[in-house]
């Protein structure tokens, strides 16, 4: 077999294992960071290749949907969503990658041919050619602007851009661009092994990998382009770890004391709770989490960087169950929430999230704060955090919690460059830096 056919091949596996990707997600509903062993046995170039076509179909599924509808004479049944979606796929590799239209094209029409539905072979291959005739010599403006509503427009749901706009009319398009990008690659530099400066030098020097610090956070690092983290210098050392920069300022704003004795309500995956300990290494952290297998990368990670918390599988509405009466100098709440301000390292959140999911979010959110709240030492303080933009489960939550707890107080948060200051918390956007966070800091008055 020649190299041509085996680059061919090889498109045709990596898009087969896309397929099964989105099918499991669209079809079965089940969430991409579940599915990674539908790629094992393909090579690391195919596998980041089939995650690319899976996140980038997921990202603009709407879009690609609206600008495929002219081109099909008559629509394929609900059975046939795998035609349906080796056409997205081939639409998003045209529209937003460097792959040449020809092989686009060879490769979804094989991919059809190898399957059951050979029947779809000549229409994929016409209708792909006909979209290729309709964009040829115009821009990526002209085309979007043919698109008549704004969730093809701006690649969302309606509903999350309903409540954008009745959130931020000032900051909604722009939190709807920044979704739709690819997510920076972080690292969160341990200063407890080494320094931000010299990282950053043998970064440049052994990896001829270009990284940037970041405004307000000074163990920061952003990548120019996103690594292998098992290939960087010291993973296995622990010398740094993977945290967007947004996520980074919990730890930074809890301002972990020498002896404090500090909870991590919804600790998993433990980034959090092991920046806590690089902060101040002389204190104690109970790391709480629902899932036993999610509690496991806790301890993954703490013992990759050197630091042992108490873990303990338990739901953190269910106090009673594991709570040993000593009361906390500082609680993290992390709480569960719509993860509206990480879809763009989560794009199946725009599939798998429902408008009527929010308000049974942000009764158990209430009930956490609660629960936890009752945990929290006279003069100790509570950093509530959410990676969401919406309202309802940010700044509306603490407004309720004020005035349900008269012994509570806000704490005003340090100035963050990008951070937008509210009357209850500070809310970040998705930006070039980092995703969207929510953060409020409570104190129990004495």
């Amino acid at each position: 077999m020649n190299s041509t056919n085996k680059n061919n091949e090889t498109s045709v596996s990596s898009r087969k294992i896309a397929l099964k990707l989105l099918l499991s997600v669209l079809k079965d509903g089940q969430s991409l960071s579940t599915l990674s062993s539908l790629t094992e046995g393909l090579d690391a170039r195919d596998a980041a290749f089939s995650r690319m076509l899976s996140f980038g179909v997921l990202r603009y599924f709407d879009q690609l949907q609206a600008m495929l509808k002219p081109f099909i004479k008559k629509p394929l049944k609900a059975k046939d969503i795998d035609v349906q979606l080796t056409l997205l796929i081939a639409l998003y590799q045209i529209l937003h990658t460097r792959v040449p239209d020809f092989a686009v094209v060879d490769v979804a029409v094989k991919q059809i041919r190898k399957s059951r539905k050979k029947w779809a072979a000549n229409m994929v291959n016409g209708v792909l050619r006909n979209f290729l005739r309709h964009i040829e010599g115009k821009s990526p403006e002209i085309l979007f602007a043919e698109l008549a509503d704004d969730s093809a427009k701006f690649a969302h749901p309606q509903w999350i851009i309903n409540q954008l706009k009745k959130d931020w009319p000032e900051n909604w398009q722009n939190i709807l661009h920044e979704n739709n990008k690819q997510a920076p690659m972080t690292l969160r530099i341990n200063q407890q092994q080494t320094n931000i400066d010299e990282y950053q030098l043998a970064l440049e020097n052994d990896f001829e990998l270009t990284s940037e610090k970041i405004v307000d956070l000074p163990s920061a690092l952003k990548l120019e382009q996103p690594r292998d983290v098992t290939q960087l210098p010291g993973f296995k050392q622990g010398w740094f770890s993977v945290q967007d920069a947004g996520a980074q300022l919990a730890a930074q704003i809890l301002q972990p004391e020498e002896g404090d004795s500090i909870l991590d309500a919804c600790a998993a995956p433990g980034g959090k709770t092991s920046h806590l300990f690089e902060l101040q290494p002389k204190i104690k952290i109970t790391a709480l989490d629902i899932s036993e297998t999610r509690l496991q990368k806790v301890n993954e990670n703490c013992q990759r960087l050197g630091f042992k918390p108490t873990l303990i599988t338990a739901d953190a509405c269910a106090t009673e169950e594991w709570w040993q009466g000593d009361l906390f100098d500082k609680i993290l709440l992390d709480v569960p929430c719509s993860a509206i301000g990480v879809i763009r390292r989560h794009p199946d959140i725009k599939h798998l999230r429902r408008e009527e999911d929010i308000e049974n979010l942000v009764q158990l959110q209430r009930e956490i704060l609660i629960k936890n709240w009752a945990l929290l030492k006279p003069g100790g303080r509570l950093l509530y955090v959410t990676c969401s933009v919406f309202k309802a489960e940010n700044e509306q939550q603490i407004d309720w919690f004020l005035q349900l707890q008269e012994n509570t107080e806000l704490i005003e948060l340090p100035e963050i460059t990008s951070g937008k200051v509210q009357q209850f918390g500070m809310q970040l956007f998705p930006n070039s830096s980092h995703d969207g966070f929510y953060y409020a800091l409570l104190q129990k008055k004495v």
